[in-house]
């Protein structure tokens, strides 16, 4: 009697071939800038494979994750490299915070350069420490609609503020930020049938202007324009 067949065994997923060649070049690529570096110092290679995790873990968010965490996780990485964790006022944060200092540059609107910008000033207006938007917003939204539609090939870059008026934890006020301007974008998508690739809800890392200034509890906006092909 013969032996039954045997039962084919269940490989990884095609998807993985390539995500692993992709991973591989971009870990490639990693080592060649390493290596071409003027200054081949360890920290800095640590710094950077800090704030690349970093990324990660916020999803390409900013600001969603807290001081402690991203400490954590340098702190992490530097250990890995043999290094000491680096003290609370050296420039570990500020590493981080300056890759992604301008919100603004989303990779929507980045991916259209050479473009123009219009900016759109104060499209809606919040209550202190809150998200929702209230009847005159909306009412100041449906007016707006129409000049703020992106037609094809454009994006509405949505920029929410939001300020520390009573000791609020600095991740909670980019999470209040970007719900504003999350808010803003679902209002225009569900009342409006914006399209849904053309309009994107950011936060604002650091706000420069005074906790009392009404432009930090609003959301902003940019009309991206690609420039045509000369």
């Amino acid at each position: 009697m013969a032996a039954p067949p045997e039962a084919k065994k269940q490989g990884p997923p095609a998807y993985m071939v390539s995500f692993g060649d992709m991973m591989t070049l971009i870990l490639t690529f990693f080592i060649l800038l390493v290596s071409m570096a003027k200054e081949q110092a360890p920290g800095l290679v640590a710094d950077g494979v800090g704030s690349f995790i970093v990324q990660l873990e916020s999803n390409g968010l900013n600001g969603t994750l807290s001081g402690a965490e991203r400490r954590a996780i340098f702190d992490k990485v530097r250990q890995r490299f043999g290094l000491p964790p680096k003290p609370e006022d050296a420039p570990g944060e500020a590493l981080d915070i300056a890759t992604a200092k301008e919100l603004l540059r989303t990779e929507a609107a980045e991916a259209l350069a050479p473009h123009d910008e219009v900016p759109l000033p104060t499209l809606a207006s919040f209550e202190l420490d809150s998200a929702v938007l209230d009847y005159n917003a909306k009412r100041y939204l449906d007016s707006l609609a129409a000049t703020l539609r992106p037609a094809a090939g454009q994006v509405l870059v949505l920029e929410g503020h939001a300020a520390d008026t009573q000791g609020m934890d600095p991740a909670r006020e980019r999470e209040l930020a970007f719900q504003r301007a999350k808010a803003v974008r679902n209002y225009l998508l569900e009342t409006h049938d914006f399209v849904d690739e053309r309009v994107e809800a950011r936060a604002w890392l650091m706000e420069v202007a005074s906790p009392d200034d009404p432009s930090t509890r609003a959301v902003a906006g940019r009309l991206v324009t690609p420039n045509p092909p000369e």
